[in-house]
């Protein structure tokens, strides 16, 4: 079976780090604003520890909620670079394979001030970016309500550097792209080192398994790019992590 991470809440690692050591699942650990106040680090470490052991290779899904790389107050560009960058430095602990995060971009304030979001985007996320190339880690931006690759690809091209790259999220393109999916990854593919994947109907962030919607799986499959880095499974129960894995080999077996 392909290597592949599955989405976990660091709240909850300690209630399913059996079950990811017995099943040997890279977690996708996120880690909201709070756990970052409140971790632990010996634990966080022996934690750490155990995943490492068991050769298992760990990603991350930084804060998004209440930050904003693109963001013009102060006070939220400064807690903003404090929470990504010591998302940074757990993900370093971790040896983690990458960072996903969130670019900021939303159509309701930015539509018609596009360069002003790159501006700003690009301005705050320079020291974040300098400190994740100081510890080796990558960095994958992730499509969130972007209607076109554009954006994205103008942001990882203003920096181009080693440690940054983009994460596709099928649910995210499903919802809110106006581009084909083969128009996306003809531009974005050689920058895609990370992907978020689950299924929705096309109206809402549903998180469904892998066929349970409808997103083009079958012709996604033959889009996947050759160097990735990994490959999360996004959903929000055991069960259905279940289901998306079964649903996935089966959909790999039949391309």
């Amino acid at each position: 079976m392909e290597r592949f991470n599955v989405h976990l809440p660091y709240a909850d690692l300690k209630k399913y780090l059996p079950v990811i050591l017995k099943r040997k699942i890279n977690p996708e650990l996120y880690f909201t604003g709070k756990d970052l106040d409140s971790i632990d680090f010996k634990t966080f470490e022996a934690e750490t520890s155990c995943l490492l052991k068991e050769g298992l290779k760990p990603s991350v899904h930084a804060p998004f909620l209440d930050i904003n790389i693109a963001a013009t107050d102060p006070a939220i560009v400064d807690i903003t670079n404090k929470r990504l960058t010591k998302t940074i430095e757990l993900a370093s602990i971790l040896n983690a394979v990458g960072i996903v995060v969130h670019p900021g971009y939303d159509p309701f304030r930015f539509r018609g001030f596009e360069d002003n979001w790159l501006k700003l985007a690009t301005k705050n996320f320079a020291p974040i970016l300098k400190k994740a190339e100081e510890k080796k880690v990558f960095l994958a931006v992730e499509n969130i309500f972007e209607e076109t690759y554009t954006r994205l690809h103008a942001f990882i091209n203003h920096f181009n550097s080693t440690f940054l790259g983009h994460c596709f999220d099928t649910g995210h393109f499903n919802i809110f792209s106006q581009v084909t999916l083969a128009e996306w990854f003809d531009v974005m593919g050689k920058y895609t080192i990370a992907l978020h994947v689950h299924d929705n109907l096309g109206y809402m962030d549903q998180h469904l398994p892998v066929g349970n919607g409808s997103f083009p799986f079958k012709f996604f499959v033959q889009l996947l790019p050759k160097k990735l880095r990994w490959l999360t499974f996004e959903m929000h129960n055991e069960s259905e992590v279940n289901t998306c894995l079964s649903n996935w080999q089966k959909l790999k077996a039949s391309v």
